[in-house]
């Protein structure tokens, strides 16, 4: 039970003391169900019902919770919307401190539930009293037996203690995990099911659970999320120690938006949000079944230490399947040939030894215990996969304990196993051992990836190193932007920004006249581009503003004169301050760009340059400031990583250059208030990269 220094969240897991406000006598109505189900488990604290009747249950009921003789710990409410913020005004003058409220018809409603959540709210604070909820099914403790759902027992089992917790917004969510949980035999340490986070929030409970001692692994299911950037941060400080399994559900939610940039068209709210879990060193689950199998592998078996998997089958099919999912996923599935020779000298004649051990119909337990022994010792194997028929003529049960033996051996090792009663029964003994267990190959390589991401994370997440730069020249020619009623800052300007942080360009001179333009370009050197320089013109190309292989010093002054022109015929009211013109580079073309996501704060996007950009929308994100291991995960998430590394007898470019660009760039991003940034394109040759055109909106704050 919580002792006086304990955290406050701890009086909704082991409370000794509960009020149920809204107990009805009759059976099935939420309140009801929600008392039955607390005060004949259990659990060991004293539960007060607060309704009409005179006793609920053969307990005495309560007008009110005032009238409780008792301190109380934690008030669950099952009543309309409309009268609750009165009785946690109540509660509050109680000295009740955590409350979780079931009842819907909230924010989720509309506008006057809405009202009704904000009121809750605001008498919550006044008291200090903490909000579970609304619209959620509360906790569950695996160790004090307590759970607030209005599930009878009779309809759902609860699981056993465990290491595992989850964080769920959906309540259904939550029910279904603690059931899997319970057909696994896979105990849950805590579940919370938020609602609609009028208070307590996904950060707050994941930073509380960091510290739980019994916990060790954290599953997380997210809508929406309160703070993206807060979430991110804690995130990355536990996954280290503690892995975090996220699901986010919601993937056609509206992206986000920029007018006057390429880049606000490239990002969606749930693209940024994965990227923003991956670069914490979250593990990602794209839906609730995924999220539940990897937390079940990863709480039971050891990180892996690599892709590298050992399949023992006597079942072709799916292990067929297995490779084909393992290949996708750049994991290989082979065997040394020492293990090779040593499974042939060992095995009888019919089991066929590839770069898997296919053990045939044939195959006893005996022939698994002998596989699984040496493929356990082969040091180039980092997982074991073990898949099953059990039906097969020459198979008995003790495979189970065969099974179950290479468990603890310092690798991982996971089984696939499906089919009807006898094979339900034999999967129910593998996972009462703690042999995770998936009905199909694709269910099972998923596992594995979790826990191979598991392996990764461990020594993934490092520190950010603050780039070099004159900070306050970069904000001067913010404010000289604003000054003049402007936030989009013209290329030269971007371009100076860009060179403060240290971030290589193009050389440009800017001409005013045909002469100036032939001039600049002999002296800069040929080939050259010439742009049109506007504070009215974002997107040069739309007014033919741009012309490129020029060769000759005739040729710019020809362009300048067709620059201006064309831009006056399509744009009459835009200021021409002059023509850029500026050095042509050749190389893979990249994009390097930022946007400020409304949840995650400023987002970097790297992409193919050029046309290909908005076409393609080949694109990764990460969260600024990026480390170079950040921007190098983006880089490999694209095509543009190909063609960056060389493609067809192409030499590679300078990755390492287009790295520290990316950096640079996500600081500035950072730190100079940029709402959009445009570095498109970002030439990359051998030897160097450049920013050959940029734009960038910045504000003042």
């Amino acid at each position: 039970m919580p002792t006086e220094n304990a955290h406050p969240f701890d009086n909704l897991f082991s409370p000794t003391s509960i009020a149920v406000v809204g107990v009805s006598a009759t059976p099935r109505k939420i309140g009801h169900e929600i008392f039955r189900c607390i005060s004949q488990s259990d659990f060991n604290g004293k539960v007060y019902p607060i309704g009409r009747a005179e006793t609920i249950l053969g307990v005495k009921c309560y007008q009110s919770i005032s009238e409780i003789p008792d301190p109380i710990d934690l008030a669950i409410y099952a009543l309309p919307p409309q009268i609750i913020p009165s009785l946690v005004e109540e509660a509050g003058r109680k000295g009740v401190k955590n409350v979780i409220i079931v009842s819907g018809g909230f924010k989720e409603m509309g506008e006057n539930g809405a009202n009704h959540e904000q009121e809750l709210l605001k008498v919550a604070r006044r008291h200090g009293i903490r909000v579970i909820g609304p619209n959620c099914i509360g906790v569950f403790d695996g160790e004090t037996r307590l759970d607030t759902f209005f599930y009878p027992p009779e309809k759902m089992k609860r699981p056993k203690e465990g290491r595992l917790s989850f964080v769920t917004q959906s309540g259904t969510f939550g029910v279904t995990f603690l059931e899997w949980a319970s057909n696994s035999s896979l105990g849950i340490r805590r579940l919370v099911s938020l609602g609609n986070k009028c208070d307590v929030d996904e950060t707050e409970i994941l930073r509380y659970l960091s510290s739980d001692p019994k916990t060790d692994v954290i599953a997380l299911h997210l809508e929406s999320i309160a703070d993206g950037r807060q979430l991110i941060e804690v995130a990355k400080e536990i996954s280290s120690r503690k892995p975090t399994i996220v699901y986010k559900s919601g993937r056609t939610e509206a992206g986000v938006k920029a007018a006057m940039s390429h880049t606000g068209s490239l990002a969606g709210a749930y693209d940024i949000a994965v990227s923003a879990f991956k670069q914490a060193g979250m593990i990602v689950a794209e839906t609730l079944e995924e999220l539940f199998d990897k937390s079940k592998a990863i709480v039971r078996q050891p990180p892996s230490q690599g892709n590298r998997i050992a399949i023992v089958t006597n079942c072709a099919g799916p292990s067929v399947s297995a490779a084909d999912f393992a290949h996708e996923m750049g994991f290989t599935v082979n065997l040394s040939p020492e293990t090779v020779t040593r499974l042939r000298n060992s095995l009888p004649a019919y089991a066929n030894i590839g770069k898997y051990v296919d053990l045939t119909g044939s195959a006893t337990s005996e022939d698994y215990r002998k596989s699984l022994d040496l493929v356990l010792e082969d040091p180039g194997k980092d997982v074991i996969a073990v898949f099953i028929v059990f039906v097969n003529a020459a198979m008995t049960p003790d495979v189970v304990e065969v099974i179950a033996g290479a468990l603890n051996r310092g690798k991982p090792v996971l089984c696939y196993a499906t089919g009807g009663d006898y094979t339900s029964e034999l999967i129910k003994r593998l996972e009462e051992s703690d042999v995770s267990t998936y009905p199909t190959a694709q269910r099972l390589m998923k596992a594995i990836a979790g826990l191979v991401e598991a392996g990764q994370v461990q020594a993934s997440i490092l520190p950010t190193a603050r780039v070099k730069a004159d900070r306050e020249a970069a904000a001067q020619i913010v404010k000289k932007v604003a000054s003049e009623g402007r936030e989009m800052l013209t290329e030269v300007e971007s371009k100076d920004m860009l060179r403060i942080y240290g971030i290589k360009t193009t050389t440009e001179r800017l001409a005013t006249k045909p002469t100036e333009a032939a001039r600049f370009a002999s002296e800069i050197g040929f080939p050259v581009v010439l742009k049109i320089l506007s504070p009215d013109i974002v997107h040069k190309s739309d007014v033919s503003g741009v012309v490129t292989n020029i060769e000759n010093a005739s040729s710019a002054s020809k362009a300048f004169n067709n620059i201006v022109s064309n831009v006056r015929k399509r744009k009459p009211e835009a200021r021409i301050q002059g023509v850029l013109v500026q050095n042509q580079l050749s190389g893979v073309e990249v994009f390097i760009g930022s946007i400020l996501d409304k949840q995650f704060g400023p987002v970097m996007v790297f992409g193919l340059g050029g046309i290909f950009t908005e076409v393609l929308k080949d694109v990764s994100f990460g969260l600024a400031p990026l480390t170079e291991q950040d921007a190098l995960r983006m880089i490999n998430e694209t095509k543009a990583g190909q063609l960056l590394a060389g493609m067809r007898g192409q030499p590679p470019a300078d990755v390492k250059a287009v790295v520290d660009t990316m950096v640079r760039a996500s600081f500035l991003a950072m730190e100079q208030n940029v709402t959009e940034m445009d570095l498109n394109p970002v030439m990359a040759w051998p030897s160097g990269c450049a920013v050959a055109d940029a734009r960038i909106r910045a504000t003042t704050l």
